[in-house]
């Protein structure tokens, strides 16, 4: 499954299924995904320790790619 993360029009309490629900928070899609899973992260200006967030997704067998730009 892909999980869509935005800074700037997403809310973790949407879906994360598509941009337009996408949301908030890396922690978030990465709270929903699977391993196998993939969040994709829009351009914008992130208040967590973006780095470590994407490690994490990464141990855990979760791909984490930049969408847009």
């Amino acid at each position: 499954m892909i999980w869509y993360v935005s800074s700037k029009q997403g809310s973790d309490t949407g879906d994360g299924r598509s941009l337009a629900t996408a949301f908030r928070t890396l922690a978030r899609a990465v709270e929903a995904a699977s391993p196998g899973d993939t969040a994709l992260i829009a351009p914008g200006a992130y208040d967590q320790d973006l780095p470590a967030r994407v490690g994490a997704a990464r141990a855990a067998n979760i791909a984490v790619a930049v969408v847009g730009g």
